[in-house]
């Protein structure tokens, strides 16, 4: 017998020895399109900014945004150039300090040395930045707007034409240079000497010029101050068109001049820049502490509590309390005292506890006896001179010497009480 043949015919399968397409496994695909993306990469051209690097104004970095040219050209026209690499503000008159848009902010302290500085007859050339605004509120300065920049005229200098293109790549992305201007928050000093300048960007005052680099006497001494650190960059310096290598020169010659000493030492502030070694963390917060109102307001406040802590705190050996013994009053012992002597029968010594008690008393009366005798011998000499207490006498004298019985012995205090009434005139 056959089975029945299926009317729906069969569906197509995959032999199990066809092979599976490469392009369907990811461990073949993966490492391929990675390997593209590398090759891409490695070989794509890229165009960097001729201004990138790094942006300190720092006389060591030959960068397009470095100082670099401005330290080398004061060395070869014969100046002492220095680079300082620790904290401190120098006080030498022949000095002049350039302290270039600092990396690090100047503290109060620093910016009142320098001030001093230049009162005192040195020179400092200053570009300000965000870090200098203690510096520029005591110099009474300000940034403004912004323009194009007037080349600095000199005679006999020729430079070499650069094309709008080439300046427009290499320098302030076009043509001419454009800077920030300087603006006086006060009346500025007399006769302040320009050595760069840009004409106003606004249309209706083309023709007016804004100071961008401006020399002035400070006390005994000069100051030259910009707002703009592209006076002194690389990239700009080495463009001869706008001439700010001569206005560099020229603000020297004006912080040379105008002192009883030549100033011929210049010296790079580069511990601003975050050059040269710089305290820790220990250090930077004992300067904090040490230097700063705030920070000397918070030292005392943790002095105050650690004070505080070590008088709450518990101590290793507890405080040993002062021992007091509580005495009972003579007043509660009399009823203790008479019943033992009842108990015993101790006439004699009851007695004579309260003859001496009133012999202490009456000390100052009538009775009073400046010789040393026996309690017999008072009692006999009060009954000498006060025959009226013979009776009360003898019985005190009995006491002494014999035992009483009770109702005897009850007798003795009345007897005591007229005695001290009578030597005391009561």
């Amino acid at each position: 017998m056959t089975a029945p043949t299926s009317a729906t015919p069969a569906s197509p399968s995959r032999s199990p020895a066809d092979p599976t397409p490469w392009w369907t496994k990811p461990a073949l695909v993966l490492p391929a399109v990675g390997a593209l993306a590398f090759v891409a990469a490695l070989f794509s051209p890229v165009k960097q900014s001729p201004r990138g690097g790094d942006p300190r104004l720092s006389s060591l970095s030959t960068a397009p945004l470095g100082a670099s040219l401005a330290y080398e050209l004061a060395d070869r026209l014969g100046w002492d150039v220095e680079r300082r690499l620790r904290t401190g503000i120098m006080s030498d008159r022949g000095t002049i300090l350039a302290v270039l848009d600092p990396a690090i902010p100047l503290r109060a302290g620093e910016v009142h040395a320098l001030l001093e500085h230049v009162r005192a007859g040195g020179g400092a050339y200053v570009v300000a930045g965000a870090s200098t605004g203690a510096l520029m509120d005591s110099l009474h300065l300000a940034a403004a707007t912004a323009g194009a920049m007037v080349p600095v005229e000199a005679k006999g200098r020729s430079c070499k034409e650069i094309a709008p293109q080439e300046r427009l790549n290499s320098l302030w992305f076009g043509a001419p240079p454009q800077m920030r201007s300087l603006r006086w928050t006060a009346p500025p000093p007399p006769e302040p000497r320009v050595f760069v300048t840009i004409t106003s960007a606004e249309a209706k005052d083309r023709t007016r010029l804004r100071d961008v680099v401006v020399g002035f006497g400070y006390g005994a001494g000069r100051l030259v101050v910009s707002v703009d650190p592209d006076v002194l960059r690389n990239d700009a310096m080495r463009d001869c068109a706008p001439g700010l290598d001569i206005a560099f020169v020229r603000a020297l010659e004006f912080l040379r001049d105008g002192g009883d000493v030549p100033r011929r030492r210049l010296v790079f502030d580069e511990y601003h820049q975050a050059h040269g070694a710089h305290p820790g963390t220990v250090s930077a917060a004992a300067l904090f502490l040490r230097d700063l109102p705030t920070g000397r307001l918070l030292a005392q406040l943790a002095l105050a509590g650690i004070i505080l802590l070590l008088a709450l705190a518990p101590r290793t050996v507890p405080p040993r309390h002062e021992t007091r013994v509580e005495r009972r009053s003579p007043l509660e012992q009399v009823d203790a005292l008479a019943r033992a002597y009842a108990q015993v029968g101790a006439t004699r010594t009851a007695a004579a506890r309260l003859v001496r008690g009133t012999r202490r008393r009456t000390a100052r009366g009538l009775g009073r006896d400046r010789r040393t005798r026996s309690d017999d011998a008072w009692l006999a000499h009060i009954a000498e001179r006060h025959p009226a207490l013979a009776d009360d006498v003898a019985l005190a004298r009995r006491a002494l010497a014999d035992a009483l019985p009770s109702r005897t012995f009850a007798t003795l205090g009345p007897a005591l009480h007229r005695i001290e009434a009578t030597l005391t005139d009561r």
